[in-house]
């Protein structure tokens, strides 16, 4: 709600992500604070949320989760066009009859949507929003959305739950946490993406 808020007084996708940051700074302390005077068990099941985990979603718990799943993937599947106008820039998008403000609050809370529900029910599941986008960009060398935000929600999902069968390591008791094989997963991603665009972004100086 906040994001929305924010999205709605600032055209600047730069001062939206530092908000974002801000507001998740702002989270953490008061859930630090929180932490501090809880119980226990509930700082039990806290450490045991952080560490991510598909398996603690009951059915009861479905029915809650899995409209919400589905209202955010609609909204994501009816952005694609949008977001291909986008790509070439605002004011050609403009010219064009597209309402900026409109897509972007669309996306931000089909975004919010998603990315809220899964965290509140699964837990912080690190990375695979951030690396899942780059694999199928640089996997089938296109920006077009109406492929790639199919292929992510595959991907994703097959990523998501490659990892939960790793988690569990075979033959043992051992379960890692989630968040430790997908951060293993999305991170060397990321900082390959990072490395390689600015590799590309000196040469076309050059």
């Amino acid at each position: 709600g906040l994001v929305l808020l924010v999205a709605r007084r600032t055209h600047s996708t730069l001062v939206l992500l530092i908000l974002g940051l801000m507001f998740s700074y702002i989270t953490g302390a008061i859930v630090s604070l929180l932490f501090y005077f809880s119980i226990h068990e509930r700082i039990q099941a806290y450490i045991a949320w952080s560490f991510g985990s598909f398996g603690g979603v009951t059915w009861s718990e479905m029915k809650v989760m899995a409209p919400i799943v589905l209202v955010g993937l609609g909204l994501a599947l009816i952005a694609p066009k949008p977001l291909n106008a986008l790509l070439l820039g605002e004011s050609y998008a403009q010219s064009m009859g597209l309402n900026i403000k409109q897509t972007r609050l669309r996306v931000i809370l089909s975004t919010s949507l998603l990315a809220g529900v899964v965290t509140a029910f699964c837990g912080p599941i690190s990375f695979l929003g951030l690396a899942v986008p780059h694999i199928c960009r640089g996997l089938f060398q296109t920006s077009d959305h109406r492929v790639l935000i199919p292929l992510s929600c595959l991907l994703g999902a097959i990523l998501a739950l490659f990892a939960d069968l790793a988690a569990q390591l075979p033959n043992t008791q051992i379960i890692l946490p989630l968040n430790v094989i997908t951060s293993l997963i999305g991170a060397p991603i990321v900082i390959w993406v990072l490395l390689t665009q600015y590799h590309l972004r000196a040469e076309m100086r050059s």
